[in-house]
């Protein structure tokens, strides 16, 4: 080989290696503005400057943290506003349990009969339009969102209808009946749509179970605080007003307002079609870092789960529940204990003041015990829901001997109701059995709560019909056995200690007979159901 031939090599060589260090530098070059993009869109160290330029920070490492990537256009204020959206139902519920049935037959003087039946009616048009409103919100489709219409017509039906219930009209006997019957129908109606919406929007605007969870846990949180407001203002108004009439009136005022103000808040801040957009957004630009090859691994997902559905018990469409075991069991578990609280809450203004003589003086129109004794049981209950309650959950890693520690503690404080009478000697027991029994509805509550999402698991195309069917059962159960109490145990001293001293223990009891069954029964499906819905 010559020298010529030599340099002939050399100049190929030299050739070939600049052209492929010129494909290398555009390969870089594209990489690194695919890499550019994902970071404007999820790196939450990104520096958004109001001029075209990107700038970085140079104190940022270079490899991405997954767990750190932004997956919801959520800010602190729109956090703060879905946190409060139920807060409007919170209070009217709680009111509504709390006094309402105390407040026609004693206040407004209807029959007992009637007052029951005000009670009932509220409750079948609740639990019918629970339903409905969770299908036609999943199929619904305006500008402002598919859960906003909703929330908005609730709103609009539950704030005038729950301090109307208040103002007293002066009104003939036929059309009083007339009046109450309407507005409680009209409240439930209200009270279901702004349910729904609120619950059903979290899955939408987030694709984080962290930041889903987070945000069911503040909207819980301000459960808490509605009933601790209704029960304090009421303390505060039966102390401070001698006018019964004008203490209800100014409760349901208060009530109104507070709601109006939360329920505006959530409209204005949580603007659904951007959030939906921009969590669908985030979500696919997630995806793309965590696993390049997301799409092909979502179709051979979709493809082995529809070859494989009849043994994954992957429930798809509504009617699909009907055939499974553990959608009656649980939601008879859940049923019981509705009933344990609703029926506890509602017969309880008509034993302190039938069974253990705090009665009704010039000075006190309402006793203050009506707002005192459910304050001290809600108290006991709230700090044990929101210090105690995951700490027990942690320890026991199971949801069937946290009903055996509820029996034990309702056991404990209803059983002594009992037993207790006018006696001042004994009057003052009515607290702390109170207390203890507002821990163990907590407890069973909550578990209860708990129940209902291992039963839908991950597998959210559904959850609708499974929150609605469940509260239709149990809101019709609730109206028939307050409506029966209502209508003729209300004033007889001894089938009310029996009623608040008897009911509670045996709903948890049940409950507890029923949790049993699903664990014996369905637990290896249950378990499959989250695992094969993972994501």
């Amino acid at each position: 080989m010559n020298s010529s031939e030599d340099t002939s090599i050399n100049q190929s060589w030299r050739e070939s290696s600049d052209k492929l260090l010129q494909d290398d530098a555009r390969d870089n070059n594209s990489i690194n503005a695919e890499i550019n993009e994902e970071k404007i869109g999820l790196n939450p160290f990104y520096k958004a400057g109001g001029n075209p330029t990107t700038q970085w920070d140079s104190t940022v490492p270079t490899v991405i943290d997954i767990n750190s990537l932004k997956r919801d256009g959520l800010g602190p204020r729109q956090i703060a506003a879905y946190a409060v959206g139920h807060f409007n139902n919170d209070l009217s519920g709680s009111i509504w349990f709390t006094y309402v049935l105390y407040y026609v037959q004693e206040v407004v003087g209807l029959d007992p009969v009637i007052a029951g039946f005000v009670m009932l009616v509220g409750q079948v048009a609740d639990g019918i339009s629970t339903p409905i409103v969770g299908l036609g919100s999943d199929r619904c489709k305006t500008r402002i969102g598919a859960r906003a219409p909703w929330y908005l017509a609730g709103s609009i039906l539950v704030i005038p209808s729950i301090f109307c219930l208040f103002v007293y009209p002066e009104l003939d006997q036929t059309s009083e009946v007339y009046y109450y019957i309407a507005l409680a129908s009209t409240f439930n109606i209200g009270f279901a749509c702004v349910q729904i919406s609120n619950m059903a929007i979290v899955n939408s605007i987030t694709f984080s179970s962290q930041r889903r969870d987070r945000l069911i846990s503040l909207r819980n949180g301000f459960t808490y605080v509605a009933n601790f407001t209704v029960l304090t203002s009421a303390l505060i108004i039966f102390v401070l007003l001698r006018d019964q009439i004008w203490q209800f009136r100014v409760l349901g005022f208060t009530i109104a307002v507070f709601g109006t103000l939360t329920s505006i808040f959530y409209l204005i801040s949580l603007r659904e079609p951007f959030l939906v957009k921009e969590a669908k957004r985030l979500q696919k630009a997630f995806k793309k870092i965590k696993s390049p090859d997301f799409e092909a691994e979502k179709r051979q997902r979709a493809l082995t789960q529809s070859r494989s559905d009849s043994h994954s018990g992957i429930i798809k469409l509504w009617y699909h529940w009907l055939a499974e075991g553990q959608f009656y069991i649980y939601g008879l578990v859940y049923m019981m204990t509705r009933i344990a609280v609703n029926v506890t809450m509602s017969v309880q203004p008509f034993y302190l003041i039938t069974v253990t003589g705090f009665v009704k003086t010039e000075e006190n129109p309402t006793p203050i015990a009506l707002a005192l004794v459910p304050l001290v049981s809600y108290i006991t209950s709230m700090i044990f829901s929101l210090f105690f309650y995951k700490k027990l959950m942690n320890l026991l890693q199971n949801r069937f001997i946290p009903f055996f520690v509820s029996i034990i503690v309702i056991s404990l404080g209803s059983i002594p109701y009992i037993f207790l009478n006018s006696d001042p000697n004994l009057q003052w027991m009515v607290y702390v059995l109170s207390s203890i029994q507002g821990l163990g509805l907590a407890i069973m509550l909550n578990t209860a709560t708990s129940l209902i999402s291992d039963v839908i698991g991950k597998d959210d195309s559904s959850s609708a019909f499974v929150y609605g069917a469940y509260s239709f059962f149990e809101k019709i159960t609730n109206g028939i056995l307050i409506f029966l109490v209502t209508a003729y145990y209300n004033q007889s001293e001894q089938p009310l200690r029996l009623i608040i001293g008897i009911t509670p223990v045996l709903c948890s009891v049940i409950a507890f007979a029923l949790t049993y069954l699903g664990k014996v029964f369905y637990s290896e499906k249950m378990g499959k159901l989250s695992l094969n819905t993972k994501k």
